[in-house]
């Protein structure tokens, strides 16, 4: 997995909420394909951070080779008052834009993700949410 390197600039299109959600999350969305758990560590529009403290070495191996994907269970990171427990799970893709392995200070391997091809539906679900939660969290101006 290669590293960016940083030339002095942000390249954040989107405002980042830091937020702790829980992640569900698949490699290449195959039905029969192994469910992993994870913990965001922020989210915006286009992408999360997402931390994993179970399997790094695993999925160090599955994400280094090129061109796999990560779904992404929207209905667990982002449950709404019409999202039950038991509906069914509603998958989109992404990509790895960057990962972090453990290291002696930071025993989980932390995975920058980059949504892909989302629904206009979708992508708006998220953005109320990042809203939604700086509201409440900072209070309307006015």
């Amino acid at each position: 997995m290669t590293q960016k390197r940083f030339n002095g600039k942000e390249r954040r299109a989107y405002v980042r909420l830091k937020q702790s959600l829980p992640v569900r999350f698949k490699i290449d969305l195959s039905q029969s394909g192994k469910t992993y758990l994870a913990k965001s560590r922020n989210i915006s529009r286009g992408g999360l951070c997402v931390e994993i403290a179970d399997e790094a070495e695993e999925l160090i191996e599955k994400i280094s080779a090129p061109g796999h994907k990560i779904g992404i269970d929207i209905n667990t990171l982002i449950p709404t008052q019409k999202t039950a427990v038991s509906e069914k799970s509603v998958w989109i893709d992404s990509r790895v834009d960057w990962a972090s392995k453990p290291n002696k200070e930071r025993r989980t391997l932390l995975m920058g993700l980059e949504f892909e091809n989302m629904p206009g539906e979708t992508r708006r679900r998220i953005y109320d949410f990042i809203v939604e939660q700086m509201v409440n969290r900072y209070g309307k101006s006015g």
